[in-house]
């Protein structure tokens, strides 16, 4: 019987704030997941725990 083998990625995600047509990052992770579908889900439970998520819109942007 084989086993199958999970091959995880590091993304970079930063965190941003829009502010006048520009975006300034206000948090970086790195996350390990198996897809960028994943790796959206992660990120957005990061977001949702950062306190200026409460006040603005925290965009997200993933890099593999």
């Amino acid at each position: 019987m084989r086993t199958r083998r999970v091959v995880l990625m590091l993304f970079e995600v930063d965190f941003a704030l829009r502010i006048n047509d520009n975006f300034l990052t206000i948090h970086k992770a790195f996350v390990l997941a198996d897809s960028v579908s994943e790796c959206q889900k992660k990120a957005e439970g990061i977001r949702n725990e950062l306190p200026q998520n409460k006040l603005h819109q925290v965009h997200i942007f993933i890099e593999a």
